[in-house]
């Protein structure tokens, strides 16, 4: 029986706020193949501005706010059944550790619903990328060609990507554009039967192999 949070799954439309305002992505296919672990990054990926600018504690939504398209996303996986197989973590090199810990466990991404509760598992901590998706695959039990990760850093995407995990390069923060075009991916290299996974994906990138 596949693990879901207890607290995950429950309407958007209890105390909706700006939750219908939300950017909504198209949905997959029916039957499509989805990750069974969805990594984000946090700084620069799922907010803005980065920790390491700010002088102290930032309050979220005043000094610090998630983008738009992040929060879509996480909304998406927090209130839509079609996730339902699908577990989410963090993985971040921060050095302000309790400040981010602090903002996830703040910031809602559904009603009554932080990201603290959406998250299953949290990698934040200096350090390597490839430490915390060592930690990830262990604590979670999913191998890395299960998983997808987006991150606006390069020198992550590179280093995660030779361990067999596909990457979305999100250079100015996650959009919807950029979500869908990760997990369309994700489900066509499956269909197709790739074996290893690991590449790093891009809007341009993308827009080039359209080209040719």
């Amino acid at each position: 029986k596949l693990w879901v949070p207890k607290s995950r799954f429950r309407s958007s439309k209890k105390n909706d706020g700006d939750w219908e305002s939300l950017p909504k992505s198209k949905p997959l296919p029916p039957g499509a193949a989805r990750p069974k672990l969805i990594v984000f990054d946090l700084d620069n990926t799922c907010w803005t501005p980065e920790l390491y600018q700010l002088p102290r504690m930032p309050k979220p939504g005043k000094d610090i706010r998630l983008f738009p398209g992040a929060k879509g996303a996480l909304h998406e996986l927090a209130t839509s059944e079609e996730w339902q197989g699908t577990r989410v973590a963090a993985a971040s090199r921060t050095h302000q550790t309790n400040w981010a810990k602090k903002l996830i466990s703040k910031f809602e991404v559904a009603p009554d619903m932080t990201m603290e509760d959406l998250f299953s598992f949290q990698e934040i901590y200096p350090g390597t990328k490839r430490k915390h998706f060592q930690r990830l695959r262990k604590d979670s039990g999913v191998s890395f060609d299960e998983m997808i990760f987006f991150d606006d850093s390069t020198w992550n995407t590179n280093e995660i990507e030779q361990m067999g995990v596909l990457c979305v390069f999100c250079p100015r923060g996650l959009t919807t554009g950029i979500w869908e075009l990760g997990i369309n991916e994700y489900a066509q290299m499956k269909m197709k039967k790739t074996k290893f996974m690991g590449r790093t994906i891009s809007t341009s990138k993308m827009r080039r192999r359209a080209r040719n």
